[in-house]
């Protein structure tokens, strides 16, 4: 306890230092690593090196119990678990073939990291409604102040998909949207479009406002289909898109402390997941080359090269709406002159 008290004083931000006594109180170590709002971090606010490291070296550990998956969802929330069984039922009855499609795609694009045993508590489909099941959980944890509305009260980005979002301009019966295009594009979809084409111009612009349209028909379809039936928020539930990370097929987290890392091509950390750690396991960071201190940590949330190792322009259409972090064919997700890319989830602008 003693360790902890002198890592918090010696962390100047308040909301840094309320993260990481929420981390000891629900079980996660961080040995070789610290979150700070600083200028030296590519995005504001990144995951850095306490110490020198060395290659293979544990930084973080974290509980499975810590991360906010559909199974440990269901266990903190019983109630609402059985209303979003419900709901899962009637929407698996109800879907319709583009919804499906949608489904399937976002499913492919979310980053895979090492496999976890199977969930026993998420039930048959789930899968197919992580991302709303999740955010439900994240503003159940809230409204009853669990201890994970500490975490996810934390959460934030800011880039052009998620003002988006934000501001709710993007659908013709709001009444917010005053200046719809001839072509039946809201201006605020247009907006956007255009501001994602400036950070990367090298995605041409029809794949960007593809890439944004699929994204705003997923949270028009959470909204339909969750409003009303239980709490919902369009801004949370794309914040959750964007922090959730697949561990198999079947499961998707949402992992404190794992989330707070920026991404870069270069990476110096990998996850993976110790089975054998107590009742459920744990997740391990682990540094993959000799880190210095005081380094900032990255990982590699996607690639955006084809089989040949060429630029892929729609992958990098992914990376830009689901992130907000740029790429260029000058080199693997960042222009030649910049090693590390922002992650728009970490910007300290916003804090939702």
């Amino acid at each position: 306890m003693k360790a902890a008290l002198i890592l918090f004083a010696s962390i100047t931000n308040p909301k840094d230092a309320a993260f990481h006594e929420w981390c000891t109180t629900i079980g996660i170590t961080c040995p070789g690593a610290q979150v700070r709002t600083t200028p030296q971090s590519v995005a504001g606010r990144g995951v850095f090196s306490t110490k020198d490291l060395v290659a293979g070296e544990e930084l973080i550990k974290i509980p499975y119990h810590a991360a906010l998956t559909q199974g440990n969802g269901a266990l903190n929330f019983p109630s609402l678990a059985k209303e979003l069984l419900d709901l899962r039922e009637q929407n698996t009855q109800q879907q319709q073939p583009s919804g499906s499609a949608l489904r399937r795609i976002w499913n492919r694009i979310r980053r895979k990291q090492p496999p976890v045993a199977k969930e026993t508590n998420a039930g048959e489909n789930a899968q197919e409604y992580w991302k709303e099941e999740l955010t439900s959980y994240a503003l159940e944890a809230i409204e009853q102040d669990h201890p994970w509305s500490t975490w996810i009260e934390q959460w934030q980005r800011n880039d052009p998909m998620q003002t988006l979002v934000d501001q709710g301009t993007w659908t013709h019966d709001n009444p917010v949207y005053t200046n719809i295009y001839p072509n039946g594009i809201a201006e605020s979809i247009l907006t956007a479009v255009n501001d994602f084409q400036e950070m990367a111009p090298d995605i041409p612009d029809y794949k960007i406002g593809a890439a944004v349209g699929i994204r705003l028909e997923l949270v028009d379809d959470y909204l339909l289909q969750y409003s009303s039936k239980v709490p919902t928020s369009a801004s949370l539930f794309s914040l959750a898109v964007s922090r959730a990370v697949g561990l198999t097929e079947r499961v998707t987290a949402i992992i404190p402390m794992h989330d707070m890392i920026n991404h870069s091509a270069q990476s110096n950390v990998e996850m993976a997941y110790n089975e054998k750690d107590g009742e459920f396991g744990s997740f391990s960071l682990i540094a993959s080359e000799d880190i210095p201190k005081d380094t900032e940590l990255f990982l590699r949330y996607t690639d955006v090269t084809d089989d040949e190792g060429k630029w892929d322009d729609d992958k990098a259409t992914w990376l830009l709406t689901q992130w907000g972090i740029p790429s260029s064919p000058m080199g693997d997700t960042a222009p030649a002159e910049e090693e590390h890319t922002t992650s728009s989830r970490e910007k300290s602008v916003v804090d939702a």
